[in-house]
């Protein structure tokens, strides 16, 4: 397939990378520095999926670089707030079966992605692996919860051609498989989000820590318990019922095999860059007030990243 990454930082290098090694016509479009290190020479892939060279690929800064050929898939793997942009920018190189992955973090990128590409081009992931960038041209895969889940919600193509989407990645060593629900993945994925994020990004903490803490520990259950009553409003079916549940999974299971992790988000904060708090706790809030629900602890946890954003000039 003819591929597009729009938007190649950690996540979209590896996907880039690894289908570029099972002979996809891969092109990565991200920052300038990462770009010209891959084209000088090739990605260098390490980590937990092992150690790998890629050279297969093309690169480029800016739409206007692309060719006018259209691509047959494109992963959109930008920061949430960034989408609308980027779907503006791909949309020349569509063409009528062309489809479009939000791998991406937060609610609410589907939709502003299917507005202008159509949802029976639009599907979506729910992606719990972690990388980062240790230095220009070099991607370092950290850890996996679980295998991606590709789907679509309840309008999309069709689960065939997803299928076939999950088929090409998991041939090509990205661990993933097909979910028919996405939504409540994502919700909960979120959820995780939402909890532990900002917190660790305010207080300089890894997400272990957030658990050890009575304060903190009384916050994430107010920020939780918040979220699940938006998603009872909108009728978001969710796999355990109660937020009690949800909770005593989150500390039993979820928390302790990324405890030492810090949030992405602190690193957000700590280089002046915008976070993707809209896109977490800011989207419960505005999905609360639309339901006429407030939401006090994402509220604050929302303003008080913003608070930090504001200092840094974002």
């Amino acid at each position: 397939m003819k591929i597009l990454i729009m938007g190649t930082g950690a996540l979209g290098s590896v996907i880039g990378g690894f289908l570029a090694k099972n002979n996809h016509d891969i092109t990565l479009l991200g920052r300038q520095e990462h770009m010209d290190a891959i084209a000088r020479q090739g990605l260098h892939i390490c980590g937990i999926w092992g150690d790998h060279h890629v050279t297969s690929l093309k690169t480029c800064t800016s739409p206007q670089e692309l060719s006018s050929d259209p691509f047959d898939l494109i992963f959109i793997t930008v920061k949430s707030y960034a989408t609308a942009e980027a779907v503006r920018e791909i949309q020349p190189f569509l063409h009528a079966q062309s489809l479009v992955c939000s791998y991406q973090n937060g609610l609410g990128n589907m939709e502003t992605i299917a507005s202008a590409a159509g949802w029976d081009r639009t599907f979506g992931a729910r992606a719990i692996f972690g990388a980062r960038v240790p230095e220009a041209g070099c991607v370092e895969v950290t850890v996996m919860a679980a295998p991606t889940a590709l789907g679509c919600y309840r309008e999309g193509p069709s689960p065939e051609r997803v299928g076939a989407i999950v088929e090409m990645m998991d041939r090509a060593a990205l661990p993933t498989v097909f979910t028919d629900r996405l939504e409540t993945l994502l919700w909960e994925k979120v959820a995780y989000n939402c909890a532990l994020n900002p917190l660790s990004a305010l207080l300089d903490v890894p997400y272990g820590a957030l658990a050890e803490s009575k304060y903190t520990r009384i916050i994430m259950e107010e920020v939780i318990g918040e979220l699940y009553a938006v998603a009872r409003g909108k009728k978001i079916s969710l796999t355990h019922e109660q937020p009690e549940d949800w909770l005593r999974h989150f500390y039993q299971v979820l928390l302790p095999p990324t405890a030492a992790h810090y949030a992405s988000m602190r690193e957000d904060l700590r280089l002046g860059r915008r976070t993707e708090i809209d896109a977490l706790n800011g989207a419960i809030v505005r999905f609360g007030l639309e339901q006429g629900l407030d939401c006090p602890s994402n509220n604050l946890l929302t303003r008080l990243i913003r608070a930090r954003e504001e200092k840094a000039g974002k």
